[in-house]
């Protein structure tokens, strides 16, 4: 039997391999170590589903001439995903809903879980995360999601009534005005592998992701005190939430910052002067600095400061301290974020 990855031959030896399913799972292996995962099979020229109990994968390896897989990059396939979806919640608002809807009652269930499944897998894959997407009328990604979650149990064992086909109606227009926020995300953090998009289009796309974290952030900074305030109720499991929240949202920016240095480099990063930051304080660090340059704007001692602050929030945590987290919280890691939002806004308004 001869293997083919995408059309060319593998050399792959048969040792304990009786079937066609032993055979996938060693490759499937291999290619989730190399960050890949299988889209098709074909066995003799012939599609069949990638179904480990089917009955085509327990087919003995001596009926089978040719085995051919058809691989996909992760990442791509979850662009792919990303747009796929966007096309079928359009499919769903423009052809199910707008008809006689009984008939596509189970096919739309069917489809209302890969549309959640694909977001999810989607975002995980390309390393997005839930707090810093926006949705339709400043509505969080998560808040969306788990209303399309609650729907899809409602309704799986009975027919969609008037009320839920107008809440379904609702979440599927804000799901499709946020997946070009979700794309823009992925392109942004995944920039490297869209070296063909022009740099004007990329600017773009950081000016929509600056705006909404700054609107994140802005939304977030009464959560300092509302996590010592927690603690000290007694209510650990809203705090810790809250906490993890954060934590998130300032992995995320310092992720962004990092992004944009790379991105932002040569003709770009002459917006990022000195002048342009502190014109009115002639003593500013930055101001003063020779080497100033968009690395040193986005990695300087306000991070190194907050990294600080976060492991001494980390270690009385650890020692349930819980007077001291919130202490520093909101007495010293707010006003480093306050300064972080400084930041973001007046990026936001360079490009």
């Amino acid at each position: 039997m001869d293997i083919l990855i995408n059309d060319e031959k593998l050399d792959f030896a048969l040792e304990k391999e009786r079937n066609i399913g032993d055979v996938v799972k060693n490759v499937e292996d291999s290619l989730v170590r190399g960050g890949n995962v299988i889209e098709s099979i074909l066995v003799d020229d012939r599609a069949v589903p990638f179904d480990y109990t089917s009955a085509e994968f327990r087919r003995s390896l001596t009926e089978v001439k040719v085995l051919r897989i058809i691989t996909s990059n992760q990442a791509e396939l979850a662009f792919r995903t990303i747009v796929t979806v966007g096309e079928y919640i359009s499919k769903i608002l423009d052809e199910y809903l707008s008809k006689d809807f009984f008939q596509f009652h189970d096919d739309v269930i069917e489809g209302l879980k890969l549309i959640y499944e694909g977001i999810i897998g989607s975002m995980k894959i390309l390393k997005i995360k839930y707090s810093v997407i926006i949705g339709a009328e400043g509505r969080s990604i998560d808040h969306m999601l788990s209303e399309l979650k609650e729907l899809i149990i409602k309704y799986e064992k009975q027919y969609l009534d008037e009320e839920g086909i107008g809440v379904l109606d609702a979440i599927l227009k804000n799901l499709l005005q946020t997946t070009p926020t979700i794309f823009k995300w992925a392109v942004i953090k995944n920039y490297s592998m869209f070296s063909s998009i022009e740099k004007n289009s990329l600017i773009s796309y950081l000016k929509t992701i600056y705006s909404d974290l700054f609107t994140v952030c802005l939304r977030s900074v009464k959560k300092f005190e509302a996590i010592g305030s927690n603690l000290q109720l007694g209510e650990d499991l809203n705090a810790l939430q809250d906490l993890f929240f954060l934590a998130d949202l300032i992995e995320e920016i310092i992720s962004i910052f990092e992004v944009t240095n790379n991105i932002l480099g040569g003709t770009f990063g002459s917006l990022f002067t000195p002048s342009n930051f502190c014109p009115q304080d002639e003593s500013s660090p930055d101001f003063r600095r020779k080497d100033f340059s968009p690395k040193n704007f986005f990695s300087d001692q306000l991070f190194h400061s907050l990294s600080c602050k976060l492991k001494e929030v980390e270690k009385a945590f650890k020692e349930r301290d819980m007077i001291t987290v919130g202490d520093v919280l909101e007495y010293d890691v707010k006003p480093l974020f306050e300064s972080i939002m400084g930041r973001l806004e007046k990026i936001n308004d360079l490009l």
